[in-house]
């Protein structure tokens, strides 16, 4: 039963309800998110095509991770700004402002990173690193935190091609999380410094997080990327020796095979 106090409690969300619909009864945030979808597609194909992605797979992945990362990010940035305003921001103001937000980074991290960070410049690679924050704000965070800790301790930490690379411990590989690559030791030269090869192999990985948003690369990587490699007869994160795996592991590739 509703009483003269609960019907009181439940009218904000009431009036959210009320403002994702307009005038004509149409879903204002179903409407937003299709642009979302639309928008990270085309960014995804703009972004491989930036990129000079080599193979029609990875090609298509980037659309598809476009897509799923524009339609995330939307939902992600509407539940923030609702959280900031306490629900007083109606759900058409606060998605497409969502959308212009993804939006605007990812043309950013499309077409500008790409060129920044095939400079020699370290004014460009800084520049690109933080296009590339906006694009993965919660594991570029969590990178640049270990990364302060990791200097603080006298740890190795170099700076290449628009990203961080922390090392983290005994071996030689490398997982890119957002703009920070947590490199295991054995990468690293005497001079504490990555081979450049394998800072444009990670590069790359921070450039698609760059255009397609860190939901759309990871959630598209670990599932879609990663049964399309197994299926290959690769494997789900990395290449065999006829290059079958992950697709969004071959242009990488490219610059350490």
């Amino acid at each position: 039963m509703i009483t003269p106090t609960s019907a009181t409690a439940l009218a904000p969300l009431l009036d959210d309800r009320t403002n994702s619909l307009d005038p004509s009864g149409r879903p204002v945030l179903l409407v937003v998110l299709l642009f979302a979808l639309l928008v990270g597609a085309a960014l995804g194909a703009l972004g491989a095509a930036a990129n000079r992605v080599k193979t029609w797979d990875e090609f298509l992945l980037w659309v598809i991770g476009g897509a799923i990362g524009g339609v995330l990010a939307v939902l992600g940035w509407t539940g923030i700004i609702w959280a900031l305003f306490e629900l007083d921001a109606s759900v058409a103001t606060t998605a497409a402002i969502g959308l212009i937000l993804f939006g605007t980074a990812a043309l950013l991290g499309a077409v500008v990173s790409p060129l920044l960070d095939n400079t020699n410049s370290q004014v460009a690679w800084l520049s690109s690193l933080l296009i590339k924050w906006v694009q993965s704000p919660l594991l570029t965070t969590g990178g640049l935190v270990a990364t302060l800790i990791l200097a603080m301790r006298g740890g190795e930490v170099d700076f290449r091609r628009g990203m961080l690379f922390i090392a983290v411990g005994p071996g030689g590989g490398a997982l890119t999380l957002g703009a920070v690559a947590w490199t295991q030791s054995g990468c690293f030269n005497p001079d504490g410094t990555v081979p450049d090869n394998l800072a444009r192999h990670e590069s790359m990985h921070s450039r698609t997080v760059a255009a397609i948003g860190e939901l759309g690369f990871y959630v598209s990587y670990v599932t879609i990327g990663a049964f399309w490699g197994s299926a290959q007869g690769g494997s789900w994160n990395d290449l065999n020796a006829a290059g079958c795996g992950n697709p969004f592991e071959k242009t990488a590739h490219t610059f350490t095979d």
